[in-house]
């Protein structure tokens, strides 16, 4: 199997376009649209080897311009916190969406630019899945560089310890694979890097470890806010009965006006249990029973399913919204301060319309990394959109949860799980932000290209 994707060699002559060209207004609306873009020239490549072009381009632009410029690569966008201006060129890597399966091997190669829908529907043929997340629109690099905490993560790790090997180019435009393998200690340090660091240089192309999911079963279930208390003491009393294939997610949901809900539900405040497990239904069943038992859930869509349907149990909005979000990793005692922090979610107009509580206990680990070992057994996530809640009240409603999940921290944040966060600075220990800053510097010792937001 190619280590690299088959490409065309030729690159277009001229890559970088201003704001009046439709490749502009299509790279500068990302998924998480709570920031402005507004770069001096977009850069679109179709293939690896217009990462070097840009880069040269970019040089020259600075030239006639007599100014630095920033490159800030970006694929779905789903991370993009931080503002883009005329000081920067945005290198839009979307359309590098090649995906090549192994089966035999259990591996994937990817454009950088791919998302795990993609990516999921092409392996699921072979009965493997990637370790995606929760929205099937995020792309492969992003979400894995940031560490990748998905619903297979009690069986088989974070995605970023299932990361192989990048290609990527430097600052200086040089082709280079990172890789535990590479010969170059700077690669060496570029996979370390890559695996939870949020990355260094461009990368154009991943490979990454499929899992087996033959027996994939998912489901979401939803209830009516009163039955709160109890349906959190029925998760906490079964967590510790589960198989570490089963993971699982409780939350307090604001249900929008989709057709995806019950129109019940419209409007209304409800608990929900997203909940997987790749290896059949028995492991889920004591936690299934348990919650049943409280109440009968308005919506239970358990069962048999398939890599969409894992993508649907979290019940995300089916558009891009724009949001920002608060999340931490927590300790083993979240059982005990997860109705309480539940129910800083659960009043009408308490600032969120999404706070989950992520079970991720036992996750084990594939590879070395900056953040391949789950740093908590828990992860609190809640999530705001902007264009229905004012900002104070969102911030507001975020420190009403810290006031509660304070008390289990285990000390950082989930970096991909911030939305609409121009940086992370608390993503990574200090140690490890040190080594990782310092792989990205002798990657690109003159700053050309925009530093991961974990390293904030």
């Amino acid at each position: 199997m190619s280590t690299m994707l088959d490409h065309d060699a030729s690159a277009s002559p001229r890559l970088l376009v201003a704001a009046d060209s439709q490749a502009y207004t299509a790279a500068t609306q990302p998924h998480n649209s709570s920031v402005q873009q507004r770069p001096v020239r977009v850069a679109a490549a179709s293939h690896p080897q217009d990462l070097a072009v840009a880069l040269a381009e970019v040089a020259a632009l600075e030239r006639s311009l007599g100014r630095s410029l920033e490159v800030v690569p970006q694929a779905t966008g789903h991370g993009a916190g931080a503002p883009v201006g005329n000081s920067a060129v945005l290198l839009d890597t979307s359309q590098l969406t090649d995906v090549v399966i192994d089966p035999e091997a259990r591996i994937a190669v990817v454009g950088a630019g791919a998302t795990w829908a993609a990516v999921n529907a092409a392996a699921e043929r072979h009965g493997l899945l990637g370790l995606a997340g929760s929205a099937p629109t995020v792309s492969v690099s992003g979400y894995t560089f940031g560490g990748g905490i998905g619903w297979l993560v009690r069986r088989d790790g974070l995605a970023s310890g299932a990361l192989r090997a990048v290609h990527y180019v430097d600052g200086a435009g040089r082709s280079r694979t990172a890789a535990d393998d590479a010969t170059d200690p700077i690669d060496r340090d570029a996979i370390w890097a890559f695996r939870g660091a949020g990355g260094v240089g461009i990368a154009h192309t991943l490979e990454i470890d499929l899992v087996p999911a033959a027996h994939l079963h998912a489901g979401a279930l939803l209830w009516h806010a009163d039955a709160l208390p109890d349906l959190v003491s029925a998760w906490s009393h079964a967590l510790p009965t589960l198989a570490t294939s089963a993971s699982s997610s409780i939350g307090v949901l604001h249900v929008p006006p989709l057709p995806l809900f019950p129109q019940t539900l419209h409007g209304k405040v409800t608990v929900h249990l997203a909940i997987a497990d790749p290896d059949g239904p028995d492991a889920a069943a004591p936690l299934l029973e348990a919650m049943r038992a409280v109440a009968p859930p308005v919506l239970d869509t358990w069962g048999p399913t398939d890599a969409a349907g894992l993508a649907r149990i979290h019940l995300d909005p089916p558009t891009a919204t724009p949001a920002v979000g608060d999340a931490r990793w927590l300790d083993a005692s979240t059982p005990d301060i997860a109705a309480a922090l539940l129910a800083t979610a659960a009043d009408d107009d308490a600032g969120v319309v999404m706070m989950e509580i992520r079970h991720v206990a036992g996750a084990p680990t594939r590879r070395p990394g900056a953040v391949t070992t789950a740093p908590g057994d828990f992860i609190y996530h809640a999530v705001a959109p902007l264009n229905l809640i004012p900002r104070e009240r969102i911030e507001a409603a975020f420190a009403r949860a810290r006031a509660v999940w304070s008390s289990a921290d285990a000390g950082t944040t989930p970096g991909s799980w911030l939305e609409g966060a121009a940086n992370v600075p608390d993503a990574l220990t200090p140690g490890v932000r040190t080594r990782a800053a310092a792989a990205a510097a002798a990657v690109d010792p003159d700053t050309r290209i925009r530093r991961s937001r974990l390293l904030g």
